[in-house]
């Protein structure tokens, strides 16, 4: 009786296969965690938080005085303790103000909205970020000037002469 090449062949495509799903398992695997490592890395978010001017008291007035376009005004609703909530433009960059009674709460309130929209907390993958109108799905970076929080589109070198200007 002649041997059939037929499950030879067979045995041959299944371990093919296997070795074939596993390569594609690993490489899956890998770039998930570095993914994964690189959104957890401190130093990546420390560079893009400043505090400044932490006696000071400013208004949405005092934003647009040093440069900023106001756009319109958001909700800030889900922002506990924000007076109010501001989107604009800064050097062709998108800005959002939110403006804290004191700096103190701006620190103690605020930071944590902050820190969901630049991707420092939970992600915020619903678009909503300061309220319900908001534009921008997330921001980069943010800085706490005085009472104010200022979220910066990109990097927070895009706000920094807004940042200096704010008197």
């Amino acid at each position: 009786m002649p041997i059939s090449k037929f499950p030879l062949r067979l045995t041959l495509g299944i371990f093919f296969l296997i070795i074939v799903m596993s390569v594609v398992g690993l490489s899956c695997t890998s770039g998930e965690s570095e993914t994964d490592d690189d959104v957890t890395h401190p130093s990546q978010f420390e560079e893009s938080v400043q505090v400044l001017n932490p006696t000071g008291l400013f208004t949405v007035d005092d934003v647009v005085a040093a440069g900023w376009k106001k756009s319109k005004e958001l909700s800030f609703e889900t922002l506990p303790d924000a007076t109010s909530v501001w989107y604009g433009f800064y050097n062709q960059r998108d800005v959002e103000v939110r403006i804290y009674e004191s700096h103190e709460t701006a620190m103690n309130s605020g930071t944590g909205p902050a820190d969901e929209a630049t991707g420092r907390g939970k992600p915020d993958r619903t678009g909503e970020g300061a309220g319900f109108f908001t534009t921008r799905m997330s921001y980069s970076a943010y800085a706490i000037v005085g009472n104010l929080i200022l979220l910066c589109e990109l990097d927070i070198e895009d706000c920094q002469g807004l940042f200096d200007a704010i008197k």
